[in-house]
């Protein structure tokens, strides 16, 4: 049963855990498999929602998961400051990513976790919180876009469409790959649009710029 956990919030206002994560499965059987660990859990209550996101595999699956706080290593994350950045499993072994915000508190969380089961391996990288954000928003980018909107981005960026002066037109790239140049402008203008969405926050103030 592999999976991958692409995101995560932990609820702790109510008397017990509320775990939402987004998950990647790669077949129906580790789908399966990841349910019915789940149901056997001794620390899940119930599982409220197991919603895909898509029709085919590998599978985005959006859940919402009750347990209790006795030994929920998200939670002991949680309380202590820290910011769940990965987390997969293969072959019965879990692998961790957390940002703390001190050394001392990555002592204490590995204290905390170590009655739960064996701590194998820990290693410790110092982080560059611009090259985090930046990484969170290749995240994102990776579940909006398409893998035929990635590799048609890629393309025209190395093409040097988007460079000033452009180095190649859309006619002349359309040629290259064999479509319409609307076809091409539709398709680019649809997979720029989920980047805007990403990297833009429709809550914030919207302050024009100064153009001169």
């Amino acid at each position: 049963m592999d999976y991958e956990v692409l995101g995560t919030f932990v609820d702790s206002s109510t008397p017990f855990i509320v775990e939402y994560a987004l998950v990647k499965v790669k077949s129906k059987d580790d789908l399966r498999g990841l349910l019915k660990a789940m149901v056997n859990h001794r620390n899940v209550l119930s599982i409220d929602e197991v919603k895909p996101l898509n029709s085919t595999y590998p599978r985005l699956i959006s859940m919402v998961v009750r347990g209790d706080y006795a030994d929920s290593t998200r939670y002991r994350a949680h309380i202590l400051g820290g910011f769940e950045v990965s987390y997969s499993t293969s072959g019965g072994v879990e692998h961790w990513g957390f940002l703390f915000p001190s050394d001392s508190l990555v002592e204490t969380f590995i204290g905390m976790i170590s009655g739960n089961g064996e701590v194998r391996n820990v290693k410790r990288v110092s982080i560059n919180t611009e090259e985090l954000v930046a990484g969170m928003v290749r995240n994102r980018a990776r579940l909006l876009l398409t893998s035929e909107e990635a590799a048609l981005l890629r393309i025209a960026h190395r093409r040097g469409l988007f460079s000033n002066p452009r180095r190649v037109t859309i006619t002349e790239l359309a040629r290259e790959l064999g479509v319409s140049e609307s076809t091409l402008s539709r398709r680019l203008n649809r997979a720029i649009r989920k980047l805007i969405s990403i990297t833009l926050d429709d809550d914030s103030p919207h302050v024009m710029p100064n153009m001169q």
